[in-house]
């Protein structure tokens, strides 16, 4: 039996385990594509396994050929992949024929899109958008998988560059080509990854042309671009790339000039390209070769692909800049690898998730996680190791962990879902999502909702008996709903008395500023639960209380409304139809009548768990409003003159120490001091607009501005 066939044999007895049985009954062709998508799009997550089964179009009659469509989340633009399956029994490759369908499917998906179609029903299914199209904003990838492996180098480069000289009729449609070892070689990567090489040689110019910089002697050399065409194809897959901020990302326009040099121009290559950096633990030169060791490209990773997968004979140099790492702990050496990381790689065409990747609570975040049994994958590209993280729950990445935070801590379900690029994109959301600290457990908690939430909808699939006309739409867009729906519970659980408040409140403002609060210290599930149907209980309580009938209300004034992902994509719909039904069934505290199976689900907290959950509420605050409507007592003309104040003060303030100016204080909580201007620091703390940090550095000048402006 082949690596392959092994690889995919555990994929289908994994996927039977967790209640996919059908998957025993794919051909080939679905169980290759199922085996690649598992790995390459989903990281081997076993939450999203449904994922990868409904991106499966084969014998859909999507289009001639295509056999997946799925969403490439590792690249800049979360390019849509047209997957093209060629199973062979025998290692049998008929190229020719392969290279016309590519044409046929780009032919065949650009041409749905002027029509309604099976291919235009499956993108608007999986995006989440009914008129999504293919574009230079939203580029198509046509990517052709199959188990047969070129017997040897020179075949598959010859292969790959025929597919490379055959250009698609429109620039947003690129192609490409994993071969048998290509695939295996990814399922090495999540299966046992590597944060770096070992050892290797690298040939340079001439003997012993370097230049040294520092006391540990970091160096500036010229190297061999057959020497790192050898590096990549031994290394490309087993940490050459592990410690860049992101793996290869392709951007047609530079990689096109970047391969003619290569092959027109390599007499000039070292004058047109920026080179590589490497960063090593240590390094022995010998004459015109230097053994560089523990050592990871951190720049350059499109230069080295593409010198890896060009076609060339013709020996040429690169610049080369060898860091060798000068601090002890490991601790020093991390933050000294992310500062030249992020450093030289920002004048790339980078995203701001990439850029974050390395940061200090990013990568405190993913060792928090890793103590606690879970992977966080904190890098695009970057692999989990299977076997340490065998559990859906026990893998996840920073963004989604975002997401779960937002929808659960934050109550904004619809931002989760719908703007995920803002989790790392925008800064105060990022700021209010990361740079905080929470429970472990809690966060493995999170997770446990989306696992569960997974299995929880091939259940509901597999026993609809068609009776609830919703269930199938709104269980299928609604996991960020869920996870919302689940946090209020808790916090109404774990807090009762502000059942009250929110109720008393008369803004929907003044009720989320209530409910979104980090207010949670310890566990939210029991640790005695023993079986997934519990969860289930408490998602079908969550969905037949408060979900459903949500939904329900709107469509008494909406009645042709059936447009579920749009929906659980609006914040507004949650907190107006949703959370009105906790509110409505909660009014008067939690049922006695439910508390029974809340109970047997929801971790008792202790005292010491409750107590700090209510300095956190102390320690960070989210001031979302200002009741403009309500009488302070200060006159207009005053409060605008302390606003100006305050954001004089404020700017003056993060110019000085260098620092984001939400950080002294926002917006809303500037209005908020200037609409009831308190002339003490208790009454500056009631007002609950800073947190404990910012009281502490600016209470006292706050107050000492708004004095200023109010006769004592």
């Amino acid at each position: 039996m082949s690596d392959m066939d092994k690889y995919i044999n555990n994929m289908v007895s994994e996927f039977e385990r967790l209640s996919y049985e059908d998957a025993k009954n794919y051909s080939n062709v679905e169980k290759l594509l199922c085996l690649y998508a598992y790995y390459h799009y989903f990281n081997a997550d076993s939450s999203k396994i449904s994922d990868v089964i409904q991106g499966n179009v084969y014998e859909k009659d999507a289009a001639d050929y295509i056999s997946g469509i799925y969403i490439d989340r590792d690249s800049d633009n979360e390019d849509v992949d047209a997957v093209i399956v060629i199973y062979s029994e025998n290692n049998s490759f008929d190229f020719p024929s392969i290279l016309k369908m590519f044409k046929d499917a780009e032919s065949a998906i650009c041409a749905a899109q002027e029509h309604k179609s099976n291919v235009r029903k499956e993108l608007g299914i999986l995006l989440g958008d009914d008129e999504y199209k293919v574009s230079s904003a939203t580029p198509l990838k046509i990517r052709l998988i199959t188990n047969h492996n070129p017997k040897t180098v020179g075949n598959k480069r010859a292969i790959t560059n025929a597919l490379q000289a055959m250009k698609p009729e429109h620039d947003y449609v690129t192609y490409h080509i994993s071969f048998g070892l290509d695939i295996e070689y990814e399922i090495m990567e999540i299966e046992n990854p590597k944060e770096y090489v070992d050892e290797a040689v690298i040939k340079l110019d001439t003997s012993n042309n370097f230049v040294c910089f520092g006391a540990e002697e970091s160096l500036v050399v010229n190297i061999s671009a057959l020497s790192l065409k050898s590096l990549y194809e031994q290394y490309g897959y087993r940490g050459l790339f592990a410690q860049n901020l992101r793996y290869y990302v392709k951007n047609a326009k530079v990689d096109e000039n970047i391969i003619e040099s290569i092959q027109e121009h390599p007499e000039n290559f070292w004058y047109y390209n920026n080179g590589v950096i490497i960063i090593c633990d240590d390094y022995i030169i010998d004459g015109d070769k230097i053994l560089i060791q523990k050592f990871s490209i951190i720049n350059g990773g499109q230069t080295t692909k593409l010198v890896g997968e060009t076609d060339f004979t013709k020996d040429f140099y690169i610049q080369c800049k060898i860091i060798k790492n000068k601090y002890e702990t490991e601790d020093e050496r991390l933050e000294f690898i992310s500062n030249v990381a992020e450093a030289t790689n920002t004048q790339k065409p980078i995203k701001n998730k990439d850029l974050i990747a390395n940061r200090i609570e990013q990568r405190l975040l993913k060792k928090q996680l890793a103590d606690v049994g879970i992977y966080c994958q904190i890098k695009r590209g970057e692999k989990i190791n299977k076997k340490l993280y065998p559990t859906a729950w026990q893998n996840t990445t920073n963004e989604e962990l975002g997401q779960f935070l937002l929808s659960f801590v934050y109550q904004k379900p619809g931002t989760a879902r719908g703007s995920k690029a803002s989790i790392c994109g925008n800064k105060e959301r990022y700021s209010l999502l990361f740079e905080k600290k929470y429970n472990s457990r809690f966060l493995g908690d999170l997770l446990k909702i989306k696992a569960y939430y997974k299995l929880w909808i091939n259940y509901i699939k597999k026993n609809d008996d068609g009776s609830d006309a919703y269930k199938i739409g709104l269980v299928n867009n609604g996991m960020f709903f869920m996870t919302a729906i689940i946090g209020a519970v808790c916090k109404i659980y774990y807090r009762p008395s502000i059942i009250e408040q929110i109720t008393t409140s008369v803004l929907s403002d003044q009720k989320l500023e209530i409910i979104a609060q980090h207010d949670i210290d310890h566990p939210i599930f029991r640790s005695d639960i023993e079986n997934k149907e519990q969860y289930f209980s408490l998602f079908e309580y969550c969905y037949v209380k408060f979900y459903r009938p949500g939904y329900e209300f709107l469509k008494t004034f909406k009645e042709k409304y059936n447009n579920y992902s749009n929906f659980t994509k609006i914040n507004n719909n949650y907190m107006t139809y949703v959370f009105k039904q906790i509110e409505f069934e909660y009014r008067a505290g939690i049922p006695v009548s439910d508390m029974k199976l809340i109970d047997s689900v929801l971790y008792v907290a202790s005292v010491e768990d409750k107590q700090r959950n209510e300095a956190l509420l102390e320690k960070y605050v989210n001031v979302i409003y200002v009741d403009t409507a309500a009488d302070s007592g200060i006159p207009e003309n005053i409060s605008s003159q302390i606003k100006e104040a305050l954001v004089a003060y404020r700017t003056k303030t993060y110019k000085l120490k260098r620092i984001k100016a939400y950080e002294v204080f926002r917006n809303v909580s500037c209005d908020r001091i200037a609409k009831f201007a308190p002339c003490t620091l208790e009454t500056l703390k009631a007002l609950r607009c800073l947190d404990e940090t910012q009281l502490t550095l600016y209470g006292h000048d706050i107050i000492n501005i708004v004095k200023q402006f109010i006769s004592k």
